[in-house]
């Protein structure tokens, strides 16, 4: 083996070391609060319960922040430009809309909605908490961390299936939460289903936005947070989650489409 080979399968090692490193410490900042939440049963409306669970969730984020300072590793910054928001905003909140119209449940969309900003305490409210809960929490983590180091060794596809089953894995102590929107839905439900086998689309779509486009981390919030925003406004879509998962797996085709006619080398 020559002397590049040798480095890059230090290289490698050292990224898959610090993969791992990262998945330690944020199953340590999320997971252990979480079970102690769930075996106090503590209310997750407010109070302590609410500001540990919380935190808790920003677990993705919170790892990352302490790799990149313990590490002191150079982060991918975004290029600006008009296009990523647009598309991210436009590519989060399609799915969720579309299923929602396609369903017949669109109609019920101004009242349901206007219901979901009264109870977050208004417009300002609904946006801040689409943004802190779950785009800004996560995707530092996800896709500020995890998603390039994936990328330095491995494809799309690949990339996305890793991806998308540890962002799947974090989530499944949710459903034994009490308190949660997992736990109402339930894991082994039809709900449950569509939404892990979801976040495999989803994931590919963050992926164009944030390499392709070259909208980074900021790209990937906004996908988020379209998304998560979407899907509280709009009624429970029942059996059209079926539809919404449809929906954003042509959607993720559609953009893998494009991005094989419109190839742009990764600056991983």
């Amino acid at each position: 083996m020559t002397a590049i080979d040798d480095r890059s399968v230090d290289s490698k090692a050292t990224t898959r070391r610090r993969l791992l490193e990262f998945g330690a410490v944020c199953i340590a900042l999320t997971w252990l609060p979480w079970a102690v939440l769930g075996v106090l049963g503590a209310n997750l409306d407010k109070g302590g319960g609410m500001l540990v669970f919380v935190l808790a969730a920003s677990g993705p984020s919170l790892a990352a922040l302490g790799m990149w300072l313990w590490r002191r590793e150079k982060q991918r910054l975004m290029t600006w430009s008009w296009r990523w928001p647009l598309a991210a905003v436009l590519l989060g909140a399609l799915p969720p809309l579309a299923a929602s119209a396609l369903t017949g449940h669109l109609a019920a969309f101004p009242d349901h909605a206007a219901d979901v900003i009264a109870g977050a305490g208004g417009p300002l409210g609904a946006l801040a908490y689409t943004f802190l809960a779950g785009p800004v929490s996560e995707e530092f983590g996800w896709r500020g961390y995890v998603q390039p180091r994936l990328r330095r060794y491995h494809g799309q596809l690949a990339t996305t299936a890793v991806l998308g089953a540890a962002w799947g894995l974090w989530h499944v102590p949710l459903y034994f939460l009490n308190g949660t929107g997992q736990h109402d839905d339930g894991l082994f439900t039809q709900q449950g289903l569509t939404f892990f086998l979801g976040l495999f689309p989803l994931t590919y779509v963050m992926l164009f936005v944030t390499e392709r486009l070259r909208g980074g981390v900021p790209a990937a919030i906004l996908v988020h947070a379209a998304w998560n925003l979407s899907e509280e406004l709009i009624p429970p879509l029942g059996n059209g989650v079926w539809v919404e998962l449809l929906v954003v797996t042509a959607t993720a085709a559609a953009v893998g489409w494009y991005w094989r006619r419109a190839p742009a080398a990764p600056s991983y």
